[in-house]
């Protein structure tokens, strides 16, 4: 059954079958999927209505040959010139919806498949579950590298760091080191590291992966203890003692300097990774809501700042990092 009788969505389909909500990300105009104002005000409307409805569960998944590739480039673009005001909006409204999915009282799945970055990793950190979808073969015809399992938060690459989230959830997922370190270098994971670290739950094939979406809700609904431990582990403090911490921090701290001074010349190049550390070490032992503030605050100086311009030029450019 169609959900939204009257209304046009251009990013998404929604559907209701067997008592669980479909959210379908599938920009009519685009070839992939990418967060942005009116995507995030689509999903607002959407959670909504899952918030509001009689429904076991949610599942959130993609008709691109990806999930979701990121946010919009150009945002950053427009973010460096913008007032506090108008930067904290934005990064608050996306932060509420993704908290609206997480504390929804029903189960949440995402299907991932392809390149799933930034804002879209963060999306799929905010659900109960998430499964990856099998890497196509290379022989397949219709086979493109975009459907390559890439999962990452590679925002320190473009001069800022994840704040819808990812820098709060990461670590109450997998294991803080591990996240830690996929933060400060925004580095790619592939399908069988994702599920080797908890990245994601499970990996299966296209044909099964939204029959065994199903399967996890309808499991997940009819376990409300199961379902109260994943929530309250990603709300509250992370895992990480005060001896590993005072470990883990330092020894990141110098591999970013090696880093910075083989590739740059300078261990002070860009500061994003430092910064993104050191949100990383104070947020560590805070509640969500707590984190997600002290995520606002770092990103805000880093997307006005020099180099964040840099970066963002040079990936509009073509260049990678």
């Amino acid at each position: 059954m169609m959900l939204l009788k009257g209304e046009t969505l251009e990013n998404f389909k929604a559907y209701r079958h067997n008592d669980i909500m479909h959210i379908v990300f599938d920009h009519m105009k685009r070839p992939y999927n990418f967060l942005d104002t009116q995507t995030l005000q689509e999903l607002e409307v959407l959670v909504g209505v899952a918030e509001k409805g009689d429904y076991k569960g949610v599942i959130f998944s993609s008709n691109k040959s990806t999930f979701i590739v990121g946010a919009n480039i150009k945002i950053f673009v427009t973010a460096h010139d913008a007032d506090d005001e108008t930067i904290n909006g934005f990064l608050t409204e996306g932060q509420d919806v993704l908290n609206r999915i997480e504390d929804l009282p029903i189960p949440t799945c995402s299907i991932i498949k392809g390149t799933t970055m930034g804002g879209g990793l963060e999306l799929a950190l905010a659900c109960t579950t998430r499964l990856l979808v099998k890497d196509p073969v290379p022989e397949n015809p219709e086979y493109t590298t975009l459907q390559l399992t890439k999962l990452a938060l590679p925002e320190v690459k473009l001069g800022i760091l994840p704040s819808w989230g990812g820098t709060t959830r990461l670590p109450r997922i997998i294991d803080p080191t591990k996240a830690i370190e996929l933060i400060c270098t925004g580095r790619n994971v592939k399908q069988k590291e994702a599920l080797k670290i908890g990245l994601v739950d499970s990996i299966v094939e296209y044909s099964e992966a939204m029959n065994t979406a199903r399967k996890v809700i309808n499991d997940l609904s009819n376990n409300n203890i199961l379902l109260w431990q994943i929530r309250n582990d990603k709300i509250n403090p992370t895992s990480m003692g005060r001896f590993r911490a005072s470990i883990t921090y330092p020894l990141v701290k110098y591999s970013i300097k090696k880093k910075q001074k083989k590739m740059f010349g300078d261990p002070n190049k860009y500061p994003s990774p430092y910064k993104a550390l050191e949100v990383l070490k104070k947020t560590r032992t805070m509640h969500r809501h707590e984190s997600l503030e002290m995520e606002r605050k770092a990103f805000i100086p880093l997307v006005r700042s020099d180099e964040c311009r840099e970066l963002v030029q040079k990936f509009l450019n073509g260049e990678r990092g």
